[in-house]
């Protein structure tokens, strides 16, 4: 693994790595707890989860999500700025795109698209599909 300044570093425990967590269903990071003889990173603990489970390395070239779904609604993701104070997520609360989120679970992320029902919040590098009671009138 490569550091900051292009050098070869030695993984070991305690250190932290991203990699895809079977529980999480997602890229997230996790702390070494077991190294291999050869210096092969074998064990790990999810970060988000506290999951524990065998190290998988990561795909080479992520898969990309598509840019639009038919039947979406709202502002285009690229066009999204963040307005207004953060605002603690709850299902029986309204959102707009560009509302900042306080999730208990995710932390804070910012609403880049809005439908019905569901928002979508980007959390880091991460987008998440929340619930919301709908679209505010004004």
């Amino acid at each position: 693994m490569l550091n900051a300044i292009g050098m070869v570093k030695q993984l070991r425990p305690g250190d932290d790595v991203d990699t895809r967590c079977g529980k999480c269903k997602d890229i997230r990071s996790h702390v070494i707890i077991a190294v291999g003889t050869k210096g092969q990173v074998e064990r790990v603990r999810c970060l988000t989860c506290k999951g524990e489970h065998n190290f998988r390395a990561p795909a080479k070239e992520p898969r990309k999500a598509s840019s639009s779904a038919p039947g979406r609604t709202g502002s285009s993701r690229a066009e999204v700025v963040p307005t207004g104070p953060i605002k603690g997520y709850s299902p029986q609360e309204s959102f707009r795109a560009g509302d900042q989120v306080s999730h208990p679970t995710f932390g804070i992320g910012m609403v880049t698209d809005v439908r019905e029902k569901k928002i979508d919040v980007k959390f880091g590098r991460e987008l998440k599909i929340l619930i919301h009671a709908g679209y505010r009138s004004s």
